[in-house]
């Protein structure tokens, strides 16, 4: 019963710590707090439905497995028709992070990189505001490195139009 105790304890902990990052990657998605809680729900499912919380080599790595895995259910649920066909709620002020209350404004380019297309998105999101490198970022996707720089500055181009329009 220890056992099980110490491993909820982790489950917790890991919970605790990454619980914002996979929900703004959600919401980056999704376009709509339920549709992003679900897809963060799934996540953390996911991830004591494999056990995976005892084989990460670092906080690094399970922040990026995580990072990783939502988005990869968020693109799944997308894809599916009943979420092709439903209408995004633009409320900016549900998505924390772009949106300042106090100053009431939105943050400019965390909107710009959450509107641009998936195969950018997560790349940007993870480099810029995770602060991965590009090795890590390519571990994480099983992409190769000259792959994701290949994303990176396609994607900086991306927001550099979006940004200046």
């Amino acid at each position: 019963m220890l056992h099980q105790d110490e491993s909820n304890n982790d489950f917790q902990e890991i919970y605790r710590q990454h619980i914002d990052a996979v929900y703004r990657v959600c919401y980056g998605f999704m376009k709509n707090s339920a549709d992003a809680e679900d897809a963060a729900q799934e996540t953390f499912l996911k991830l004591l439905q494999t056990g995976s919380d005892k084989c990460f080599e670092s906080t690094s790595h399970e922040r990026a497995w995580l990072i990783v895995t939502a988005s990869n259910i968020c693109k799944n649920n997308l894809k599916s028709w009943r979420k092709q066909k439903r209408e995004d709620v633009e409320n900016t002020d549900e998505m924390v992070p772009s949106y300042d209350k106090d100053k009431n404004e939105v943050n400019p380019v965390l909107e710009a990189v959450l509107s641009l297309p998936e195969k950018y998105k997560t790349v940007i999101y993870l480099y810029y505001y995770e602060e991965y490198s590009c090795s890590e970022i390519s571990a994480a996707m099983g992409k190769k490195e000259s792959t994701v720089r290949s994303i990176l500055k396609r994607g900086r181009g991306l927001l550099e139009k979006k940004l200046k329009g």
